[in-house]
């Protein structure tokens, strides 16, 4: 079990973090001064980007506009602070992405840098997470077929990785019906569907004490029945 899906997500996991930490390295350098270059391999894919993005109206107005730094030490595009400009300029998604793009923002920079950086940037980790999963996910592969080897030889340790399978797949079923049972209380007013499923699950012999018990309820601070 450890080597089949709980492993393929801790690779997909893992790739992200190291994809998210190495990619910024290769594609940016910032100076003392706070001011950013950008390498060669960003530059080839920002400036197509950036010319793809809008150019008229309000919204390709404020992409070319320079970002400054007031005496707050916030982000000002014209007089607003960036995040306020962000969230009411830019449609549907500004209040969405506008903690991004304060965050990626740099003085003396336009947003139509930032906004080509950073689609450059998802673009970059997005191919190395491909690379690096494909990579670990057989080396994966490799690793677990010596152990179905090893483990189809020996009786002894055979036995104890099925018992320990067991144990996990038990584990598993609990923290899957509990996590169920805590998103059913979450949204049980006392007397609607939620509530009516509680009911049922209540008076179940099994069901009761494993929602009576239930730790996710107590992490939210709900306790049954709901009044």
């Amino acid at each position: 079990m450890f080597f089949g899906i709980f492993m393929l997500l801790i690779i997909m996991v893992g790739s992200a973090f190291i994809s998210s930490a190495l990619c910024p390295l290769f594609l940016k350098s910032e100076k003392e001064d706070g001011s950013v270059s950008y390498t060669g391999m960003a530059t080839a894919l920002m400036e197509p980007l950036g010319g793809a993005l809008p150019s008229d109206g309000d919204f390709g107005k404020i992409l070319d506009v320079e970002v400054t730094r007031g005496p707050d030490g916030e982000l000002y595009i014209e007089g607003v602070k960036l995040y306020d400009a962000v969230s009411e300029q830019v449609p549907y998604v500004g209040s969405g992405i506008a903690p991004v793009v304060t965050a990626a923002a740099h003085p003396g920079e336009t947003l139509r840098t930032t906004a080509s950086y950073l689609l450059t940037l998802y673009i970059y980790e997005t191919a190395l997470w491909v690379i690096l999963v494909i990579i670990l996910a057989i080396i994966r592969n490799i690793i677990r077929k010596k152990i179905y080897v090893y483990l189809d030889s020996h009786s002894g340790p055979s036995k104890i990785d099925r018992v320990i399978g067991l144990v996990l797949n038990l584990a598993i079923l609990l923290v899957l019906l509990w996590g169920v049972g805590a998103v059913i209380a979450h949204f049980d007013d006392g007397a609607n569907w939620a509530n009516s499923a509680d009911s049922f699950m209540l008076k179940g012999m099994i069901a009761k004490p494993l929602m009576t018990f239930n730790p996710f309820l107590k992490l939210i601070g709900i306790t049954l029945p709901v009044a």
